[in-house]
């Protein structure tokens, strides 16, 4: 029990790109109806049945709206992707089939009188489980399989290359940070910057100061912090929340959700965003654009 627990508390990549899924299955649902024809649909006489038939893709593309874009949207902290695992991905595409067949079995009742039975709902329930729970496992899996031993060789490689990483930046260089009302501020060498980090309507800049990490949270935004580390290309956004200087990364590691990086005297995994994951390896291992 425990190797299953554990491995279901694997990261696991939280799909941004909802229409990536919601299309692709909305299709595959109507013409499966179409053409397979299940729970007795054969028999039924219409001059409008296949019509009829494609209207469990667009309940199917209802649902998945309501799933995919509506629920995320309501409930983002439950969402994101640095608590996102395994079991949680498994789970909720469960709880989609179930959302799926349930509203087909709603739609067949309003389109063919079809019985609202206990009975016809599990005949529902289980020709949805069985056409979709074990492609959907095993592509979960295999996904988060693949992704994982990738992003460890991509980090094995950028790691290799940190040693040789030089800053190029006047070390005597002063940055000044400061709030949106003007009452705080904080002013550091550049090359002693490790990260800014954003939430929300705040800014957290870590830096060395004597030796030491330490941490400022000011009241601003990360559009602020990116436009005043313009000019220092060393210094990189490798994440909407996150700015990282290149020259202060000690570890560089990699799982199924992507690369994460270590700077020096802090012990939080910074993440590299997915469409950040090129320009941050040229940036280390210096290949061209």
């Amino acid at each position: 029990m425990d190797l299953i627990r554990n491995y279901l508390s694997q990261r696991y990549p939280y799909e941004e790109n909802k229409w990536k899924l919601i299309i692709p299955i909305s299709l595959f649902i109507g013409l499966f109806m179409v053409i397979f024809q299940p729970f007795g649909l054969n028999d039924v006489g219409t001059q409008l049945k296949f019509l009829m038939l494609a209207g469990y893709g667009l309940v199917t593309f209802i649902i998945l709206i309501s799933n995919l874009v509506l629920i995320p949207a309501l409930f983002p902290n439950t969402f994101r992707e640095e608590k996102w695992t395994i079991g949680k991905e498994l789970f909720f595409l469960l709880w989609i089939l179930f959302t799926v067949g349930l509203g087909n079995l709603l739609y067949s009742t309003w389109v063919m009188d079809f019985l609202l039975t206990l009975n016809n709902m599990l005949i529902f329930q289980a020709y949805t489980l069985v056409v979709g729970i074990i492609p959907i496992t095993a592509l979960t899996l295999i996904k988060q399989n693949y992704l994982k031993h990738k992003n460890e060789e991509r980090a094995k490689i950028i790691s290799s290359s940190l040693a040789g990483l030089t800053q190029n930046e006047p070390t005597a260089e002063k940055v000044k940070f400061g709030s949106d009302t003007g009452k705080e501020q904080v002013s550091l060498l550049v090359s002693d910057l490790l990260f800014i980090k954003s939430d929300g309507n705040y800014i957290t800049v870590g830096y060395l100061r004597n030796g030491k990490m330490t941490k400022t949270m000011l009241r601003n935004t990360m559009k602020y912090a990116a436009d005043l580390m313009e000019p220092y290309p060393f210094i990189l956004q490798c994440h909407r929340s996150w700015l990282v200087n290149l020259g202060r990364i000690k570890k560089v590691s990699g799982n199924s959700q992507g690369l994460r990086l270590l700077v020096e005297g802090f012990d939080e995994e910074i993440p590299v965003a997915r469409n950040q994951s090129a320009s941050f390896r040229k940036k280390i291992t210096r290949e061209p654009a």
